[in-house]
């Protein structure tokens, strides 16, 4: 599972790469291509999630927090 986290994070680089102008693609890359690469890794973190019995919803939230107070501060 975590070598297809890995795969699918570098998958999203590289689509990011090819957006942003940092990589001339094979072929052009889109936001729908983007989409698509950023459902995987999310597919393949719930997966994940599952696996180790986390809470991602309850995670997410406390993080988010996390950043409003050490932003806010």
């Amino acid at each position: 599972m975590v070598t297809d986290l890995l795969e699918e994070a570098g998958e999203v680089a590289a689509v990011v790469k090819g957006l942003e102008g940092f990589k001339p693609p094979e072929k052009p890359k889109t936001k729908e291509m983007l989409a698509t690469e950023l459902s995987d890794l999310l597919y393949i973190l719930f997966i994940l999630a599952e696996h180790y019995g986390i809470n991602l919803e309850e995670s997410f939230i406390q993080t988010v927090s996390d950043y409003i107070l050490r932003f806010i501060k």
